[in-house]
């Protein structure tokens, strides 16, 4: 019997420490930190206009903006569930609303660069109801003195 909570004990820790957005079923459909889902039946397309941007050199101590403009190519609605950054340094700004199939919408990258100096790129990664269910946006800089 302890056998069977020790291993029942590991089955459950190695589940929550597993990634956050993991695959719930067979089906296509994932689960997010919150909890909810993203039903496979309510899957859309999208495409980004560009997906990279070079903010060239900046000052360091500069905060510089770039906007990725999305478009809903699907036949549902677009949702954007999350938008992960890798660190404090970076903040986006995005609508929560649904974006109707053949509409636009755009997030917007903050991107501090105090502290930092040097060449630097950095990841935003943006989760969504389409197939693949994530997207990797990349900004790059150079921060001069």
């Amino acid at each position: 019997m302890r056998g069977f909570f020790y291993k029942l004990l590991i089955v459950l820790a190695i589940g929550f420490s597993a990634c956050s957005l993991k695959n719930k079923s067979g089906n296509g459909s994932v689960a997010l930190e919150d909890g909810s889902v993203i039903d496979a039946e309510l899957k859309t397309t999208m495409k980004f206009v560009s997906t990279e941007h070079d903010f060239g050199q900046v000052k360091e101590g500069e905060k510089v903006v770039c906007t990725y403009e999305i478009v809903n190519t699907g036949k549902v609605d677009l949702l954007i569930h999350e938008v992960r950054v890798a660190c404090g340094c970076t903040t986006p700004k995005y609508d929560k609303k649904p974006i109707r199939p053949g509409r636009t919408a755009t997030i917007e990258v903050t991107f501090d660069t105090s502290r930092r100096t040097g060449k630097q790129q950095k990841a935003v990664t943006v989760i969504t109801n389409t197939e693949p269910a994530r997207t990797l946006l990349i900004f790059t800089c150079e921060i001069v003195l």
